[in-house]
């Protein structure tokens, strides 16, 4: 397995934020979203480190051994924990390896938490049997060059079919209603009762405007400590938004990426 990080946060995103976990980013994406908050991670090559604690980290040589990166999460994991994150990159660009390593933490008796871009159905039919809760974006046409991904996160979901599935959609201040209500619309009837959530981007972290790589967003330039956490401006397009996603998906939530929020991992 190709490993970026082994380290203990709080989930950050979606409906079960706040849940303590042992993240596992592995190496590697197939996509190259404009928004991308972990770029590093795109990075094939490099160690694995193992953080224990603020400011030291343990260097790994890759790739590990699907046993060697299970006894490293063992060596992390509390009974408190809610469940192993695996993130990236895209986690199922190595499905192989997670064939191999999924088993050997439900046989530790940890749960598996699943974060994806939803877009590698095949691979998830490989280790599906052993994934808890899949988190898995919407990712619009905005935020791919015009790559129109609908058909594959379709494809995706019958897969994930009977799984626990939570779905993300990145918004920001201007993104199409009509792309999103279509996205929507072809999402619900293939996600059953899953709740969706909406995520706005956050230039107080400095991301970038899907389609405008080089560019920062509307006042990033004297964007301010508070600058990204909201306001009246921020919640009236995005009660914009709900109004459309939530004609289709009764579950619906605003959530920002809390972690970031927060300062750390």
């Amino acid at each position: 397995m190709k490993v970026m990080e082994i380290f203990t946060s709080f989930q950050g995103e979606g409906t079960l934020v706040g849940v303590p976990q042992v993240m596992v980013r592995l190496r590697g994406c197939n996509l190259r979203c404009s928004y991308c908050d972990t770029p590093q991670a795109r990075e094939e090559e490099g160690p694995c480190l193992v953080r224990r604690r603020e400011g030291e980290a343990e260097r790994h040589e890759n790739p590990l051994h699907p046993g060697e990166a299970a006894e490293l999460v063992s060596s992390l994991w509390r009974d408190f924990f809610h469940s192993v994150s695996l993130t990236g990159g895209e986690p199922l660009l190595q499905a192989g390896e997670l064939a191999s390593f999924l088993p050997m933490l439900k046989e530790r008796g940890m749960p598996v938490y699943l974060e994806t871009n939803g877009t590698l159905p095949r691979e998830l039919a490989r280790v599906v049997e052993w994934v808890d809760w899949i988190a898995m974006d919407l990712k619009l046409p905005g935020t791919q060059q015009g790559q129109d991904l609908l058909r594959t996160h379709l494809d995706f979901l019958e897969v994930a079919r009977g799984r626990r599935v939570i779905l993300k959609m990145v918004v920001w201040e201007g993104v199409s209603e009509e792309e999103v209500e279509r996205f929507c619309r072809a999402a619900a009837r293939a996600a059953g009762d899953s709740p969706l959530v909406l995520q706005p981007l956050s230039p107080a972290f400095g991301e970038r405007a899907p389609g405008e790589e080089g560019a920062p967003l509307r006042g990033m330039a004297d964007a301010g400590p508070t600058a990204g956490r909201g306001g009246p401006a921020e919640a009236t397009w995005l009660m914009g938004l709900c109004r459309v996603a939530g004609a289709y998906f009764p579950s619906l939530r605003v959530i920002p990426q809390v972690h970031r929020l927060w300062g750390i991992r």
